[in-house]
């Protein structure tokens, strides 16, 4: 008789146990986000503390949660809603200035005054929580500090490797140094136009701000640096810039 107790209550408590495992708490926000975990810490009526399944750790306001559940765990549709904020990359469009440094800015060499940048793809891609590639396609244009000129007109691809954290849920930090290809018009400044390619790095970090499950508003830094040569003329022209850029991007699962 014991032995059949004994093996009940084991039966129990591993039947206990395996439901425990097997659940998890959901919370409903108000917004449509669902965010399942273990809630670690709950203040009553004020706010609360889950952990994803990938140690992410986020607080709610209880006025920004439309309900607390707990659900089976089992299913792969609460697997990719563990964190329904976070998608593997993006690819998006951004503009700003142009600002030319070193050499390209003095005005006894480059004679480059502020200009635009046209990156008419910015995309990025994780392979992992924080490691994946970035790539752009760009194009800028820097006027002379001279009237009567045509301007320094470059573009090119860059690509690289990214580094991606956020410090919140709605914001994803990148880092993203990058080499690749420039092509470079001399401005026409009497004797003809040239255009020469050369090896270019861009070192640069983009501010990501989710504003829905799709879309994402862009604010980057970057600093581009190329050195083409110019066979016909005879010279290097090093171009320097650091470029300030406002953008959009669609966010890709």
């Amino acid at each position: 008789m014991r032995k059949y107790l004994a093996l009940l209550l084991f039966a129990l408590i591993t039947t206990v146990s395996f439901g425990q495992r097997n659940y998890q708490d959901v919370v409903y926000l108000k917004n449509g986000s669902i965010i399942r975990g273990v809630i670690i810490e709950q203040v009553p009526n004020k706010s609360i503390k889950i952990e994803t399944a990938d140690r992410n750790v986020f607080v709610y306001q209880m006025d920004e949660i439309e309900k607390i559940t707990k659900e089976s765990s089992d299913s792969k549709k609460s697997d990719s809603n563990s964190n329904p904020e976070k998608r593997k990359g993006y690819i998006g469009l951004s503009i700003g200035a142009s600002i030319p440094v070193g050499d390209f800015a003095d005005k006894s060499d480059g004679l480059a005054k502020t200009g635009i940048q046209l990156n008419l793809i910015n995309f990025g891609y994780l392979f992992s929580e924080n490691i994946g590639i970035t790539a752009t396609w760009f194009g800028a244009a820097n006027p002379l500090d001279a009237d009567g000129y045509d301007p320094w007109s470059y573009g090119g691809i860059m690509v690289g490797p990214l580094l991606s954290f956020p410090p919140s849920q709605k914001v994803e930090w990148d880092f993203r140094p990058m080499i690749g290809y420039s092509v470079t018009t001399l401005p026409d400044i009497g004797y003809g136009t040239e255009q020469a390619s050369s090896f270019a790095l861009n070192i640069g970090t983009v501010f990501r701000v989710n504003v829905g499950d799709n879309v994402s508003l862009l604010l980057s830094a970057d600093y581009f640096s190329t050195k083409p040569e110019f066979e016909d003329y005879g010279f290097e022209q090093s171009i320097g810039t650091i470029s300030l850029g406002f953008g959009v991007a669609y966010r890709l699962k």
